[in-house]
Protein backbone atom coordinates (compact mmCIF):
# COMPACT_ATOMS: atom_id res chain seq x y z
CA UNK A 1 0.00 0.00 0.00
CA UNK A 2 0.89 3.74 -0.67
CA UNK A 3 1.91 5.88 2.01
CA UNK A 4 0.65 9.39 2.70
CA UNK A 5 2.43 11.63 0.42
CA UNK A 6 3.77 15.03 1.58
CA UNK A 7 2.46 18.24 -0.10
CA UNK A 8 5.47 19.98 -2.16
CA UNK A 9 5.05 23.94 -1.53
CA UNK A 10 5.41 24.11 -5.54
CA UNK A 11 2.34 22.09 -5.84
CA UNK A 12 0.42 24.26 -3.25
CA UNK A 13 -1.21 26.98 -5.67
CA UNK A 14 -2.19 24.59 -8.42
CA UNK A 15 -3.86 22.22 -6.08
CA UNK A 16 -5.63 25.29 -4.12
CA UNK A 17 -7.35 26.58 -7.72
CA UNK A 18 -8.03 22.67 -9.07
CA UNK A 19 -10.39 22.27 -5.83
CA UNK A 20 -11.87 26.06 -5.41
CA UNK A 21 -13.00 25.13 -9.15
CA UNK A 22 -14.85 21.93 -8.61
CA UNK A 23 -15.70 22.17 -4.87
CA UNK A 24 -15.51 26.01 -4.24
CA UNK A 25 -14.62 27.57 -0.46
CA UNK A 26 -15.48 24.15 0.92
CA UNK A 27 -12.64 22.03 -0.56
CA UNK A 28 -10.36 24.76 -0.24
CA UNK A 29 -10.82 24.70 3.51
CA UNK A 30 -10.43 21.07 3.67
CA UNK A 31 -7.31 21.27 1.57
CA UNK A 32 -6.14 23.97 4.51
CA UNK A 33 -6.74 21.59 6.82
CA UNK A 34 -4.25 18.57 5.19
CA UNK A 35 -1.33 20.94 4.70
CA UNK A 36 -1.69 21.98 8.93
CA UNK A 37 -1.28 18.64 9.59
CA UNK A 38 1.59 18.13 6.48
CA UNK A 39 5.00 19.33 6.43
CA UNK A 40 6.63 20.85 3.33
CA UNK A 41 8.95 18.44 2.03
CA UNK A 42 9.62 16.03 -0.71
CA UNK A 43 6.88 14.33 -2.85
CA UNK A 44 8.18 10.65 -3.26
CA UNK A 45 7.24 7.27 -2.60
CA UNK A 46 8.31 5.34 0.50
CA UNK A 47 11.95 3.58 -0.03
CA UNK A 48 10.20 0.22 1.09
CA UNK A 49 7.51 0.41 -1.62
CA UNK A 50 10.13 1.71 -4.67
CA UNK A 51 10.30 -1.82 -5.89
CA UNK A 52 6.64 -1.49 -6.88
CA UNK A 53 6.04 2.69 -7.72
CA UNK A 54 2.21 3.62 -8.25
CA UNK A 55 2.60 6.29 -11.55
CA UNK A 56 -0.20 8.22 -12.95
CA UNK A 57 -0.59 7.41 -16.18
CA UNK A 58 0.84 9.48 -19.34
CA UNK A 59 -2.68 10.60 -20.04
CA UNK A 60 -3.57 11.52 -16.43
CA UNK A 61 -0.03 13.87 -16.88
CA UNK A 62 -0.92 15.10 -20.46
CA UNK A 63 -4.38 16.41 -18.87
CA UNK A 64 -3.00 17.77 -15.62
CA UNK A 65 -0.38 19.74 -17.71
CA UNK A 66 -2.68 21.19 -20.21
CA UNK A 67 -5.20 22.30 -17.30
CA UNK A 68 -1.91 24.07 -15.69
CA UNK A 69 -0.91 25.66 -18.61
CA UNK A 70 2.79 26.18 -16.38
CA UNK A 71 5.58 23.91 -16.16
CA UNK A 72 6.57 22.40 -12.72
CA UNK A 73 9.55 24.51 -11.34
CA UNK A 74 12.88 23.95 -9.42
CA UNK A 75 16.07 25.74 -8.68
CA UNK A 76 17.35 22.35 -9.91
CA UNK A 77 16.01 19.76 -12.46
CA UNK A 78 18.29 16.92 -12.81
CA UNK A 79 17.38 14.22 -15.67
CA UNK A 80 17.87 10.49 -14.79
CA UNK A 81 18.29 8.96 -11.87
CA UNK A 82 21.40 7.42 -12.03
CA UNK A 83 23.35 6.66 -9.27
CA UNK A 84 25.33 10.30 -10.71
CA UNK A 85 21.86 11.88 -11.03
CA UNK A 86 20.92 11.44 -7.57
CA UNK A 87 23.98 12.29 -6.29
CA UNK A 88 23.46 15.22 -7.82
CA UNK A 89 20.19 15.85 -6.96
CA UNK A 90 20.88 15.40 -3.15
CA UNK A 91 24.15 18.07 -3.00
CA UNK A 92 22.32 20.09 -4.80
CA UNK A 93 19.23 20.03 -1.96
CA UNK A 94 21.66 20.05 0.72
CA UNK A 95 22.49 23.67 -0.78
CA UNK A 96 19.43 24.49 0.27
CA UNK A 97 17.99 24.29 -3.52
CA UNK A 98 15.06 23.13 -4.41
CA UNK A 99 15.34 20.19 -6.79
CA UNK A 100 13.28 17.75 -9.66
CA UNK A 101 14.82 14.38 -10.39
CA UNK A 102 13.27 13.29 -13.70
CA UNK A 103 13.82 9.69 -14.27
CA UNK A 104 12.18 8.01 -17.97
CA UNK A 105 11.53 4.15 -16.09
CA UNK A 106 10.00 3.28 -13.30
CA UNK A 107 13.08 2.87 -11.26
CA UNK A 108 15.77 4.96 -9.75
CA UNK A 109 19.83 3.92 -9.16
CA UNK A 110 21.13 2.79 -12.73
CA UNK A 111 23.44 0.04 -12.97
CA UNK A 112 23.42 0.03 -9.75
CA UNK A 113 19.64 -0.96 -8.61
CA UNK A 114 19.49 -2.35 -12.04
CA UNK A 115 22.63 -5.57 -11.59
CA UNK A 116 25.89 -3.98 -11.10
CA UNK A 117 25.77 -5.28 -7.82
CA UNK A 118 30.07 -5.89 -7.87
CA UNK A 119 30.97 -2.42 -7.53
CA UNK A 120 34.15 -1.01 -9.80
CA UNK A 121 35.56 0.77 -6.31
CA UNK A 122 39.16 1.86 -6.54
CA UNK A 123 41.72 -0.73 -4.93
CA UNK A 124 43.34 3.04 -2.99
CA UNK A 125 42.21 4.90 -0.06
CA UNK A 126 41.83 8.29 -0.64
CA UNK A 127 39.68 8.40 -4.02
CA UNK A 128 36.46 8.87 -2.62
CA UNK A 129 34.41 10.71 -0.32
CA UNK A 130 31.15 12.37 -0.32
CA UNK A 131 28.16 10.46 -1.44
CA UNK A 132 29.84 8.08 -2.49
CA UNK A 133 31.26 6.69 0.65
CA UNK A 134 27.92 7.56 2.43
CA UNK A 135 26.53 5.07 0.38
CA UNK A 136 29.72 2.63 0.39
CA UNK A 137 28.86 2.59 4.24
CA UNK A 138 25.30 1.87 4.38
CA UNK A 139 26.31 -1.39 2.12
CA UNK A 140 29.55 -2.34 4.41
CA UNK A 141 26.79 -1.88 7.61
CA UNK A 142 24.06 -3.27 6.11
CA UNK A 143 25.59 -6.65 4.46
CA UNK A 144 28.56 -6.65 7.26
CA UNK A 145 31.56 -6.60 4.29
CA UNK A 146 35.15 -6.38 5.70
CA UNK A 147 36.62 -5.99 2.61
CA UNK A 148 37.05 -2.06 1.45
CA UNK A 149 37.54 -2.35 -2.11
CA UNK A 150 34.56 -5.45 -2.37
CA UNK A 151 31.99 -3.09 -1.99
CA UNK A 152 29.05 -5.77 -2.96
CA UNK A 153 25.40 -5.41 -2.44
CA UNK A 154 21.49 -6.43 -3.44
CA UNK A 155 20.16 -4.71 -6.63
CA UNK A 156 16.98 -4.09 -4.23
CA UNK A 157 18.59 -2.76 -1.40
CA UNK A 158 20.21 -0.14 -3.76
CA UNK A 159 17.28 1.14 -5.38
CA UNK A 160 15.41 1.07 -1.89
CA UNK A 161 18.72 2.67 -0.28
CA UNK A 162 18.90 5.41 -3.33
CA UNK A 163 15.24 6.22 -2.17
CA UNK A 164 15.96 6.41 1.60
CA UNK A 165 18.76 9.02 0.58
CA UNK A 166 16.71 11.51 -1.43
CA UNK A 167 13.57 11.24 0.87
CA UNK A 168 16.13 12.64 3.33
CA UNK A 169 17.35 15.31 1.26
CA UNK A 170 13.68 16.51 -0.15
CA UNK A 171 14.04 15.83 -3.43
CA UNK A 172 11.14 14.93 -5.15
CA UNK A 173 11.20 12.15 -7.41
CA UNK A 174 8.82 11.57 -10.97
CA UNK A 175 9.24 8.90 -12.97
CA UNK A 176 8.03 7.83 -16.29
CA UNK A 177 9.05 11.11 -17.77
CA UNK A 178 10.87 10.31 -21.17
CA UNK A 179 12.09 13.75 -22.28
CA UNK A 180 10.56 14.99 -25.67
CA UNK A 181 11.76 18.65 -26.02
CA UNK A 182 13.83 21.16 -24.41
CA UNK A 183 12.85 25.06 -24.98
CA UNK A 184 15.66 27.29 -24.84
CA UNK A 185 16.07 31.14 -24.78
CA UNK A 186 19.63 33.09 -25.54
CA UNK A 187 21.47 29.87 -25.10
CA UNK A 188 19.70 29.10 -21.67
CA UNK A 189 17.54 26.00 -20.96
CA UNK A 190 14.04 27.18 -20.01
CA UNK A 191 11.96 24.27 -19.68
CA UNK A 192 11.87 20.32 -20.86
CA UNK A 193 9.13 18.49 -21.83
CA UNK A 194 8.41 14.79 -21.53
CA UNK A 195 6.60 12.47 -23.36
CA UNK A 196 3.61 12.69 -20.40
CA UNK A 197 3.07 15.94 -22.34
CA UNK A 198 4.41 17.43 -18.58
CA UNK A 199 7.07 20.47 -18.18
CA UNK A 200 9.44 21.44 -16.38
CA UNK A 201 11.20 24.39 -15.51
CA UNK A 202 14.55 25.55 -13.67
CA UNK A 203 17.35 27.84 -13.54
CA UNK A 204 20.11 24.85 -14.13
CA UNK A 205 19.74 21.65 -15.76
CA UNK A 206 22.05 18.37 -15.46
CA UNK A 207 21.87 15.48 -17.70
CA UNK A 208 22.80 12.51 -15.59
CA UNK A 209 21.48 9.88 -18.17
CA UNK A 210 23.57 7.17 -19.66
CA UNK A 211 22.60 8.54 -23.01
CA UNK A 212 23.23 12.36 -22.82
CA UNK A 213 19.86 12.80 -24.36
CA UNK A 214 19.29 16.46 -22.26
CA UNK A 215 22.29 17.28 -23.85
CA UNK A 216 22.20 16.62 -27.12
CA UNK A 217 18.46 18.33 -27.58
CA UNK A 218 19.75 21.33 -25.62
CA UNK A 219 22.16 21.76 -28.90
CA UNK A 220 25.60 21.11 -27.33
CA UNK A 221 28.15 19.48 -29.15
CA UNK A 222 28.20 15.86 -28.96
CA UNK A 223 30.06 12.57 -30.45
CA UNK A 224 29.72 8.84 -30.69
CA UNK A 225 31.81 6.74 -31.47
CA UNK A 226 36.46 6.71 -31.35
CA UNK A 227 38.01 9.65 -32.29
CA UNK A 228 41.49 9.10 -34.35
CA UNK A 229 44.89 9.07 -32.77
CA UNK A 230 45.44 12.20 -34.94
CA UNK A 231 42.34 13.93 -33.14
CA UNK A 232 44.25 13.93 -29.41
CA UNK A 233 47.08 12.64 -29.71
CA UNK A 234 45.87 9.48 -28.31
CA UNK A 235 48.46 6.15 -28.79
CA UNK A 236 45.11 3.94 -27.94
CA UNK A 237 42.41 5.68 -30.06
CA UNK A 238 40.68 4.83 -32.93
CA UNK A 239 40.73 1.72 -34.70
CA UNK A 240 42.84 -1.20 -34.26
CA UNK A 241 44.52 -4.17 -35.67
CA UNK A 242 41.32 -6.93 -36.06
CA UNK A 243 42.41 -10.41 -34.02
CA UNK A 244 41.82 -13.84 -34.03
CA UNK A 245 39.49 -14.91 -30.85
CA UNK A 246 42.25 -15.09 -28.01
CA UNK A 247 42.23 -17.81 -25.00
CA UNK A 248 45.16 -18.18 -22.55
CA UNK A 249 47.78 -15.98 -21.54
CA UNK A 250 47.53 -12.16 -22.87
CA UNK A 251 51.32 -12.31 -23.16
CA UNK A 252 50.94 -14.98 -25.55
CA UNK A 253 47.28 -15.68 -26.36
CA UNK A 254 45.91 -18.86 -28.51
CA UNK A 255 44.03 -17.48 -31.38
CA UNK A 256 41.10 -20.08 -32.61
CA UNK A 257 40.30 -19.95 -36.01
CA UNK A 258 36.73 -19.89 -36.50
CA UNK A 259 34.45 -20.09 -39.48
CA UNK A 260 31.95 -17.15 -39.81
CA UNK A 261 29.23 -18.52 -42.07
CA UNK A 262 25.75 -20.05 -41.48
CA UNK A 263 26.89 -23.08 -44.04
CA UNK A 264 30.93 -23.27 -43.01
CA UNK A 265 33.02 -22.65 -45.70
CA UNK A 266 30.46 -20.85 -47.72
CA UNK A 267 30.22 -17.19 -47.66
CA UNK A 268 26.78 -17.11 -50.18
CA UNK A 269 25.27 -18.41 -47.28
CA UNK A 270 25.47 -15.35 -44.99
CA UNK A 271 27.39 -14.62 -42.16
CA UNK A 272 26.06 -15.84 -38.35
CA UNK A 273 24.13 -13.45 -36.21
CA UNK A 274 26.04 -10.80 -34.77
CA UNK A 275 28.56 -10.42 -37.49
CA UNK A 276 29.70 -7.47 -39.15
CA UNK A 277 30.75 -7.49 -43.20
CA UNK A 278 33.01 -4.46 -42.24
CA UNK A 279 36.36 -5.97 -42.14
CA UNK A 280 39.38 -4.30 -41.45
CA UNK A 281 39.45 -0.54 -41.60
CA UNK A 282 42.55 1.96 -41.28
CA UNK A 283 44.28 1.40 -38.04
CA UNK A 284 44.62 4.20 -36.23
CA UNK A 285 41.18 5.88 -37.86
CA UNK A 286 37.98 7.43 -36.67
CA UNK A 287 34.45 5.13 -36.63
CA UNK A 288 31.02 5.39 -35.20
CA UNK A 289 32.03 2.04 -32.60
CA UNK A 290 30.52 1.54 -29.50
CA UNK A 291 31.73 -0.54 -26.62
CA UNK A 292 29.50 -3.50 -26.56
CA UNK A 293 26.26 -3.77 -24.16
CA UNK A 294 24.72 -6.48 -21.70
CA UNK A 295 22.52 -6.69 -18.82
CA UNK A 296 23.77 -7.77 -15.55
CA UNK A 297 22.15 -10.50 -14.27
CA UNK A 298 22.10 -11.74 -11.08
CA UNK A 299 22.01 -15.40 -10.50
CA UNK A 300 21.76 -18.01 -7.54
CA UNK A 301 21.56 -21.78 -6.38
CA UNK A 302 19.94 -21.17 -2.89
CA UNK A 303 16.50 -23.33 -2.90
CA UNK A 304 13.24 -21.59 -2.96
CA UNK A 305 14.92 -18.12 -4.53
CA UNK A 306 15.97 -20.18 -7.52
CA UNK A 307 14.08 -19.55 -10.96
CA UNK A 308 15.50 -22.00 -13.33
CA UNK A 309 16.30 -20.71 -16.98
CA UNK A 310 13.56 -22.09 -19.34
CA UNK A 311 13.66 -21.86 -23.31
CA UNK A 312 12.45 -18.38 -24.93
CA UNK A 313 9.46 -18.37 -27.05
CA UNK A 314 11.75 -16.99 -29.77
CA UNK A 315 14.78 -19.05 -29.34
CA UNK A 316 16.64 -19.88 -31.80
CA UNK A 317 19.60 -21.42 -31.95
CA UNK A 318 21.17 -19.98 -34.35
CA UNK A 319 22.18 -16.64 -32.71
CA UNK A 320 24.76 -18.91 -30.29
CA UNK A 321 26.16 -20.85 -33.21
CA UNK A 322 29.30 -18.91 -32.60
CA UNK A 323 29.22 -19.56 -29.23
CA UNK A 324 29.30 -23.75 -30.15
CA UNK A 325 32.27 -22.86 -32.67
CA UNK A 326 34.12 -21.50 -30.30
CA UNK A 327 33.41 -24.35 -27.36
CA UNK A 328 34.15 -26.84 -30.29
CA UNK A 329 37.41 -25.27 -30.96
CA UNK A 330 38.13 -25.02 -27.05
CA UNK A 331 38.02 -29.24 -27.20
CA UNK A 332 39.94 -29.54 -30.30
CA UNK A 333 43.00 -27.78 -28.61
CA UNK A 334 42.32 -29.66 -25.75
CA UNK A 335 41.11 -26.73 -23.78
CA UNK A 336 37.62 -27.57 -22.81
CA UNK A 337 35.82 -24.43 -20.84
CA UNK A 338 34.80 -24.62 -17.23
CA UNK A 339 31.81 -25.78 -15.66
CA UNK A 340 31.38 -22.38 -14.65
CA UNK A 341 31.57 -20.27 -18.13
CA UNK A 342 28.35 -18.89 -18.52
CA UNK A 343 27.62 -17.83 -15.02
CA UNK A 344 31.23 -16.92 -14.14
CA UNK A 345 32.02 -16.67 -10.24
CA UNK A 346 31.53 -13.22 -9.03
CA UNK A 347 29.47 -13.72 -5.83
CA UNK A 348 28.10 -10.61 -4.33
CA UNK A 349 25.92 -10.99 -1.17
CA UNK A 350 23.79 -13.66 0.47
CA UNK A 351 24.64 -16.39 -2.42
CA UNK A 352 23.70 -14.15 -5.49
CA UNK A 353 26.47 -13.80 -8.91
CA UNK A 354 26.63 -10.99 -10.60
CA UNK A 355 26.43 -12.28 -14.25
CA UNK A 356 28.64 -10.05 -16.54
CA UNK A 357 30.51 -10.66 -19.78
CA UNK A 358 32.44 -13.57 -18.15
CA UNK A 359 33.75 -15.40 -21.34
CA UNK A 360 35.10 -14.00 -24.81
CA UNK A 361 31.76 -15.22 -26.05
CA UNK A 362 29.35 -13.77 -23.60
CA UNK A 363 26.67 -11.98 -22.58
CA UNK A 364 27.99 -8.90 -24.40
CA UNK A 365 25.70 -7.95 -27.91
CA UNK A 366 28.17 -5.97 -30.29
CA UNK A 367 27.87 -4.14 -33.13
CA UNK A 368 24.92 -1.96 -31.59
CA UNK A 369 26.09 0.59 -29.53
CA UNK A 370 25.82 3.23 -32.63
CA UNK A 371 22.10 2.50 -33.39
CA UNK A 372 21.23 2.63 -29.62
CA UNK A 373 23.35 5.79 -29.00
CA UNK A 374 20.97 7.89 -31.69
CA UNK A 375 17.91 5.80 -32.23
CA UNK A 376 14.84 7.10 -31.04
CA UNK A 377 12.90 5.71 -27.92
CA UNK A 378 11.37 2.91 -30.62
CA UNK A 379 14.71 2.00 -31.77
CA UNK A 380 16.13 1.56 -28.15
CA UNK A 381 13.50 -0.03 -27.29
CA UNK A 382 13.64 -2.76 -30.29
CA UNK A 383 17.24 -3.00 -29.31
CA UNK A 384 16.57 -3.33 -25.41
CA UNK A 385 14.02 -6.43 -25.88
CA UNK A 386 16.75 -8.05 -28.80
CA UNK A 387 19.57 -7.93 -26.02
CA UNK A 388 17.06 -9.51 -23.00
CA UNK A 389 15.83 -12.16 -25.42
CA UNK A 390 19.61 -12.91 -26.46
CA UNK A 391 20.79 -13.36 -23.02
CA UNK A 392 17.39 -15.11 -21.91
CA UNK A 393 18.33 -17.80 -24.91
CA UNK A 394 21.98 -18.18 -24.00
CA UNK A 395 21.10 -19.37 -20.32
CA UNK A 396 18.62 -21.68 -22.26
CA UNK A 397 21.57 -22.73 -24.62
CA UNK A 398 24.03 -23.18 -21.45
CA UNK A 399 21.90 -25.70 -19.73
CA UNK A 400 20.09 -27.30 -22.83
CA UNK A 401 22.29 -27.69 -25.94
CA UNK A 402 24.41 -31.05 -26.22
CA UNK A 403 27.49 -29.02 -27.71
CA UNK A 404 28.30 -27.68 -24.28
CA UNK A 405 29.87 -30.47 -22.58
CA UNK A 406 27.77 -31.87 -19.69
CA UNK A 407 29.65 -30.69 -16.79
CA UNK A 408 28.81 -27.08 -18.12
CA UNK A 409 25.15 -27.40 -18.31
CA UNK A 410 25.31 -29.16 -15.17
CA UNK A 411 26.55 -26.37 -13.22
CA UNK A 412 24.83 -23.61 -14.97
CA UNK A 413 21.43 -25.62 -14.35
CA UNK A 414 22.07 -25.26 -10.50
CA UNK A 415 21.15 -21.91 -11.01
CA UNK A 416 18.57 -19.58 -12.16
CA UNK A 417 17.26 -16.17 -11.99
CA UNK A 418 16.78 -14.72 -8.04
CA UNK A 419 13.11 -14.83 -7.44
CA UNK A 420 13.85 -11.79 -5.37
CA UNK A 421 15.18 -9.57 -7.55
CA UNK A 422 12.95 -7.17 -10.26
CA UNK A 423 9.80 -8.87 -8.78
CA UNK A 424 7.58 -6.69 -11.77
CA UNK A 425 10.13 -7.57 -14.30
CA UNK A 426 10.36 -11.14 -14.59
CA UNK A 427 13.36 -11.12 -12.32
CA UNK A 428 15.37 -9.52 -15.14
CA UNK A 429 17.12 -6.23 -14.90
CA UNK A 430 15.17 -3.06 -15.63
CA UNK A 431 18.74 -1.38 -16.99
CA UNK A 432 20.18 -2.44 -19.62
CA UNK A 433 24.16 -1.69 -19.34
CA UNK A 434 24.75 1.29 -21.70
CA UNK A 435 28.48 1.07 -21.68
CA UNK A 436 28.88 4.39 -23.21
CA UNK A 437 26.35 6.13 -25.86
CA UNK A 438 27.14 10.07 -26.54
CA UNK A 439 29.21 11.95 -25.49
CA UNK A 440 29.94 15.86 -24.58
CA UNK A 441 32.76 17.69 -26.85
CA UNK A 442 32.75 20.44 -24.22
CA UNK A 443 35.14 23.08 -22.77
CA UNK A 444 37.52 20.23 -21.83
CA UNK A 445 38.06 17.20 -23.76
CA UNK A 446 39.41 14.66 -20.96
CA UNK A 447 41.89 12.23 -22.91
CA UNK A 448 44.00 8.95 -22.18
CA UNK A 449 46.67 11.51 -22.28
CA UNK A 450 45.21 12.98 -19.51
CA UNK A 451 44.60 9.65 -17.37
CA UNK A 452 48.13 8.37 -18.12
CA UNK A 453 49.98 12.12 -17.23
CA UNK A 454 47.64 13.33 -14.66
CA UNK A 455 47.90 16.85 -14.85
CA UNK A 456 46.92 18.91 -11.72
CA UNK A 457 43.81 20.39 -12.71
CA UNK A 458 43.10 24.10 -11.10
CA UNK A 459 39.12 23.45 -11.57
CA UNK A 460 39.46 19.47 -10.32
CA UNK A 461 36.07 18.77 -8.51
CA UNK A 462 36.69 15.22 -7.63
CA UNK A 463 39.06 11.64 -8.94
CA UNK A 464 38.02 9.18 -11.08
CA UNK A 465 39.74 6.03 -11.36
CA UNK A 466 39.61 2.60 -13.33
CA UNK A 467 41.64 0.73 -15.70
CA UNK A 468 40.89 1.88 -19.57
CA UNK A 469 38.71 -1.03 -19.66
CA UNK A 470 36.98 -1.43 -23.22
CA UNK A 471 34.55 -3.89 -23.81
CA UNK A 472 33.86 -5.38 -27.45
CA UNK A 473 33.85 -2.71 -30.26
CA UNK A 474 33.60 -4.47 -33.64
CA UNK A 475 32.94 -8.14 -34.24
CA UNK A 476 33.45 -9.02 -38.01
CA UNK A 477 35.37 -11.35 -40.98
CA UNK A 478 39.19 -11.09 -42.01
CA UNK A 479 40.11 -13.53 -44.28
CA UNK A 480 37.46 -15.96 -43.97
CA UNK A 481 37.87 -16.08 -39.90
CA UNK A 482 36.02 -14.33 -36.95
CA UNK A 483 37.88 -11.59 -36.17
CA UNK A 484 37.62 -8.89 -33.94
CA UNK A 485 38.52 -5.00 -33.37
CA UNK A 486 39.19 -4.59 -29.35
CA UNK A 487 42.04 -3.97 -27.01
CA UNK A 488 43.20 -5.68 -23.34
CA UNK A 489 42.08 -2.80 -20.53
CA UNK A 490 45.50 -1.26 -19.10
CA UNK A 491 45.87 0.27 -15.60
CA UNK A 492 46.10 3.97 -14.76
CA UNK A 493 46.63 5.59 -11.59
CA UNK A 494 43.62 7.69 -9.69
CA UNK A 495 43.26 10.95 -11.66
CA UNK A 496 41.78 14.63 -11.20
CA UNK A 497 38.32 15.14 -13.18
CA UNK A 498 37.97 18.88 -14.11
CA UNK A 499 34.83 20.74 -13.86
CA UNK A 500 35.19 21.88 -17.34
CA UNK A 501 34.56 18.59 -18.55
CA UNK A 502 31.33 18.93 -17.39
CA UNK A 503 30.42 21.79 -19.32
CA UNK A 504 29.22 22.25 -22.75
CA UNK A 505 30.78 25.01 -24.70
CA UNK A 506 29.14 28.65 -23.85
CA UNK A 507 28.19 29.00 -27.46
CA UNK A 508 25.91 25.81 -27.18
CA UNK A 509 23.92 26.32 -23.63
CA UNK A 510 24.79 28.06 -20.32
CA UNK A 511 23.03 26.57 -17.79
CA UNK A 512 23.35 22.82 -18.50
CA UNK A 513 26.20 20.51 -16.47
CA UNK A 514 26.84 16.97 -17.81
CA UNK A 515 27.75 13.88 -15.16
CA UNK A 516 27.87 10.70 -17.07
CA UNK A 517 28.17 11.20 -20.95
CA UNK A 518 30.98 13.95 -19.76
CA UNK A 519 33.42 15.31 -22.46
CA UNK A 520 35.94 12.57 -22.93
CA UNK A 521 37.53 10.77 -25.63
CA UNK A 522 36.65 7.48 -26.23
CA UNK A 523 40.05 6.11 -24.76
CA UNK A 524 39.40 8.42 -21.37
CA UNK A 525 35.81 7.71 -21.34
CA UNK A 526 36.75 3.47 -21.06
CA UNK A 527 38.18 4.39 -17.69
CA UNK A 528 35.51 7.28 -16.86
CA UNK A 529 32.30 5.21 -17.29
CA UNK A 530 32.51 3.24 -13.44
CA UNK A 531 29.57 4.27 -11.69
CA UNK A 532 31.56 5.38 -7.97
CA UNK A 533 33.20 7.85 -10.83
CA UNK A 534 29.45 9.01 -12.35
CA UNK A 535 28.78 9.78 -8.79
CA UNK A 536 31.58 12.20 -7.80
CA UNK A 537 30.85 13.85 -11.15
CA UNK A 538 27.31 14.21 -10.02
CA UNK A 539 28.00 15.37 -6.04
CA UNK A 540 30.14 17.92 -8.29
CA UNK A 541 27.32 18.97 -10.92
CA UNK A 542 25.12 19.60 -8.02
CA UNK A 543 26.97 21.59 -6.18
CA UNK A 544 28.18 23.85 -9.39
CA UNK A 545 24.34 23.92 -10.15
CA UNK A 546 23.52 25.33 -6.94
CA UNK A 547 25.90 27.81 -6.88
CA UNK A 548 25.55 28.80 -10.32
CA UNK A 549 24.55 33.03 -10.52
CA UNK A 550 21.74 32.71 -12.42
CA UNK A 551 21.76 29.44 -13.39
CA UNK A 552 24.95 30.21 -15.85
CA UNK A 553 27.67 27.68 -15.38
CA UNK A 554 30.10 28.94 -16.50
CA UNK A 555 30.52 31.80 -13.86
CA UNK A 556 30.72 29.77 -10.45
CA UNK A 557 33.58 30.70 -8.06
CA UNK A 558 36.04 27.21 -8.58
CA UNK A 559 37.16 28.37 -5.69
CA UNK A 560 33.97 28.40 -3.87
CA UNK A 561 32.79 25.46 -5.60
CA UNK A 562 35.88 23.47 -4.46
CA UNK A 563 35.55 24.44 -1.16
CA UNK A 564 31.66 23.56 -0.82
CA UNK A 565 32.75 20.05 -2.37
CA UNK A 566 35.63 19.34 0.18
CA UNK A 567 32.82 20.77 3.30
CA UNK A 568 31.07 17.80 1.32
CA UNK A 569 33.53 15.23 1.84
CA UNK A 570 34.57 15.15 -1.64
CA UNK A 571 38.10 13.91 -2.92
CA UNK A 572 39.69 16.67 -4.92
CA UNK A 573 42.97 15.17 -5.39
CA UNK A 574 44.71 11.87 -4.63
CA UNK A 575 47.35 11.13 -2.21
CA UNK A 576 49.09 8.59 -3.44
CA UNK A 577 50.97 7.49 -0.32
CA UNK A 578 47.80 6.30 1.02
CA UNK A 579 46.64 3.07 -0.12
CA UNK A 580 44.74 -0.33 0.54
CA UNK A 581 46.95 -2.46 -1.49
CA UNK A 582 50.10 -2.47 -3.57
Amino acid sequence: MLRRFKVNSADKQDMDRMLARRTGAIATFVLAMVMAFSSVSCTFVQAQELANPVLETEGDAARRSASRGTCKSADVIVYGATPSGIAAAIQAARLKKTVILLEPTQHIGGMMAGGLSRTDAAPHRGVYGGIVTEFFDKATTTYQLTDPIRIYFEAKWAEQTFGTMLNASKVTVIRGQLISSVKLKNRAIQSLTTTSGRSFCGTSFIDASYEGDLMQRSGAKTIVGRESQAQYGEEDAGVVKLRLPPVGSRTNPTELVLDPYIVPGDPQSGLLPGLSPIGQQPIGSADKSVMAFNYRLCVTNTPGNKRPFTKPADYDPMRYEAHARFIAALNAQGQPISENYFVGADLTVKNKLDVNSNAYFSTDVWNIGYDYAVGNEAKRQEIRKSVRSFIQGLMWFAVSDPRVPQATRDYTAQYGYCADEYTDNDNFPYQLYVRQARRLVGQYVLTENDLKNKPNFLDSIGVGYAPLDQHGMIRTVQDGHIAEDNRYPFSVAPYQIPYRALLPNRSDVTNLLVSVAVSASHVAYTSIRMEPTYMVMGQAAGAAAALAPDGDVSKVSIAKLRSTLLKAGQVLKWDKSIRLKS
